[in-house]
């Protein structure tokens, strides 16, 4: 039987109207930042204002899928017509069209690749957009795995590459396209995707940080995985890959396996131990997915990220929140860059 969602026409404009501020506020930004940017870096004026406009558009859907009454939105043009949700989240390409564009680095690979990634998700989980997504079916583990494989074995390099292969997009376009398959298409409640820190997250997170330290230092050095070492680094200097860290592998990761494949998991067990269940289970998938990485397959950073992802899980399973497993996440992998 259908499910139609009730109306709550206030919050959703309010929503939207947020969403299109918020809009022409990076593209103000983007505008300011290049008239920042063009005296010192030399760049063609055009090509420029294409690129941070790129970034203001990608940045800015980044952010929309946080407000829940920006989803409910999308939802409910995705109920009303299957053709509709379909077509929505091919939105996601103008961004790469505009640079591509306007750069002169338009490529049809890339644009293909772009395509099968929209694709491959949505189709997948279109079969039940009109379902409460109260347990998880095969079709939403392929799915997971449509968003996470490609990542993985590189298949999305190559794509924004004016005026170098630029990293920061790949995470943020994923995470959009994964918020548009499993919070608008398929319904899932309870994601927790946040990217603003409450005071809560910063606590929790950092009191998790402290104990998988204690516990993951002494392990790593006796695996042979980690060596610590002496470097100085300013506090710009740590808040500046702290940020970028966060931003653009935390939260893209801790959305996928926290976000979505615990929530679901945590949805698909029976019992009162259903929360510990789908934690280990995240956190051994999370392990296990880092097995790719040389020497392969490295079992030893297999099992420093199961174990790291045991605390973003339980770090997520008390605040119901991204911001704060992803806290945890960047700190983790801000010390290790820094310090081992």
């Amino acid at each position: 039987m259908r499910r139609e969602l009730p109306p709550i026409p206030n919050r959703v404009n309010s929503s939207m109207k947020n969403t299109v501020t918020g809009l022409l506020g990076l593209t103000l930004i983007a505008a300011v930042a290049e008239a920042i940017m063009l005296p010192r870096v030399h760049l063609n004026p055009w090509r420029l204002a294409a690129l941070l406009e790129c970034l203001a558009l990608m940045l800015g859907g980044f952010v929309a899928f946080t407000y829940t009454g920006f989803v409910h939105h999308l939802r409910n043009w995705a109920l009303k017509s299957a053709t509709a949700a379909f077509l929505i989240p091919f939105i996601l390409l103008v961004p790469y069209l505009l640079l591509a564009l306007t750069t002169a680095t338009f490529s049809f690979v890339a644009l293909a690749k772009l395509v099968a990634y929209v694709t491959v998700p949505t189709v997948l989980l279109m079969p039940d957009r009109v379902h409460a997504a109260e347990a998880a079916g095969w079709r939403d583990f392929a799915a997971m795995l449509s968003l996470g494989l490609p990542v993985s074995a590189g298949w999305l390099s190559g794509i924004w590459v004016w005026p170098e292969d630029i990293y920061v997009f790949r995470p943020i376009f994923c995470v959009c396209v994964g918020a548009y398959a499993f919070l608008v298409i398929r319904n899932l409640k309870d994601a927790g995707y946040r990217l603003i820190f409450k005071k809560a997250d910063i606590v929790e997170g950092g009191l998790h940080f402290v104990a998988f330290a204690i516990l993951a230092i002494p392990l790593g050095m006796a695996l042979h995985f980690i060596h610590p070492h002496a470097h100085h680094v300013s506090p710009f200097g740590f808040i500046a890959d702290f940020v970028g860290t966060y931003l653009s592998v935390a939260i893209p990761e801790e959305f996928l396996f926290r976000g979505i494949l615990q929530n679901f998991l945590v949805k698909t067990f029976q019992g009162p131990r259903r929360g510990q269940y789908g934690l280990l289970l995240a956190a051994v998938i999370f392990g296990l997915s880092h097995l790719h990485h040389a020497p392969v397959p490295n079992w030893r950073y297999g099992i420093l990220a199961t174990l790291a992802g045991l605390f973003y899980g339980n770090v997520y399973r008390t605040r119901k929140r991204t911001s704060a497993s992803a806290f945890t996440h960047a700190m983790v992998d801000t010390v290790w860059h820094f310090w081992f």
